[in-house]
């Protein structure tokens, strides 16, 4: 079998015997699936060897979210188990090892088909994860990955789709087709909070926490017009205080990127903007009060030097 990963069906089809199905290098991570001991697999190979198994059921939850590439907290960022969603009344065994079953009522505009896969559709993927996701502002995060720029960063190999994965209209159908369920409250909450636009997790984490600190929204990812010759975009500004929040992390450690943010962030202070900056440890609560004391004190400065 030239597969590293395969189904039972899959290997008999080849004309492999039973005696050669119980090679001691043949692992089983679930029922009815062999994966070579030692070899080079993916966990994109493992999933689809899952999700051929028989039955009318679609990959969902995390599982599918990370298919999708949407953001998710670390808990949850995990290879196993492997979330699979049966429609109520389906036939099939979902319970395995390494593999959480459930079932739903699931519409046709809830599953699709992208690559060699059957999974729950961005939109249900985000509300199933408003039943897995504890945290708000988390919730908040994975939506916005939904909601990502087509002229953004790249998505990361592997992935599937483009950027932008849905939109608003469509987040508010999944939601009305969902009305009495599990984790919709929530959703619903985090619905008011999500924003097109965003490149990465920790700029909604930024957002997030100005928000949660009771300061006034910064704008997300639009054009700022310096001059009527010069243009840039950061991450999130408030322009009637002129003051652009840059979040820096581990992306911008480059040599290249490094002087592209100096260069921008001396094109906002010759413009008589402040910069303020936003570092990965906004995670821990000392980043987040000396984030906030910067902020506090550049609008505090803008607000008395434009009398506004």
């Amino acid at each position: 079998m030239a597969k590293t990963v395969f189904t039972i069906h899959e290997a008999r089809a080849a004309g492999m015997t039973d005696h050669q199905l119980r090679d001691p290098r043949l692992k089983s991570p679930t029922p009815g699936i062999r994966i070579w001991d030692g070899s080079e697999r993916s966990w994109f190979e493992s999933v689809q060897a899952i999700a051929s198994l028989p039955g009318d059921h679609y990959l969902s939850h995390t599982t599918a979210a990370r298919l999708w590439g949407i953001w998710l907290p670390p808990h949850l960022d995990q290879d196993w188990p492997v979330h699979v969603t049966g429609r109520k009344g389906a036939t099939g065994n979902r319970r395995r090892p390494g593999v959480a079953g459930h079932k739903a009522g699931l519409d046709p505009e809830d599953t699709t088909e992208a690559g060699p896969f059957r999974l729950t559709t961005p939109e249900r993927t985000w509300l199933d994860l408003a039943t897995m996701i504890r945290d708000p502002d988390q919730l908040v995060e994975a939506g916005d990955a939904l909601l990502q720029r087509s002229d953004g960063p790249s998505r990361p190999p592997g992935v599937l789709g483009r950027n932008p994965l849905s939109s608003f209209a469509a987040l508010d159908a999944a939601m009305s087709r969902r009305r009495r369920t599990k984790g919709i409250t929530a959703a619903r909450a985090a619905r008011a909070l999500l924003r097109a636009g965003v490149d990465s997790p920790m700029e909604t984490k930024t957002r997030m926490i100005i928000l949660d600190a009771g300061l006034p929204e910064p704008v997300v990812n639009e054009w700022v017009w310096l001059s009527p010759t010069l243009r840039r975009r950061p991450d999130l500004h408030y322009v009637q205080w002129k003051i652009a929040i840059q979040y820096d992390g581990e992306g911008h450690a480059g040599r290249g990127q490094l002087n592209s943010d100096i260069h921008r962030d001396e094109d906002f202070t010759a413009h008589e903007w402040a910069v303020v900056r936003a570092a990965s440890d906004i995670s821990t609560r000392a980043g987040q009060r000396l984030f906030l004391d910067r902020l506090r004190r550049a609008i505090a400065s803008q607000r008395k030097r434009l009398g506004v």
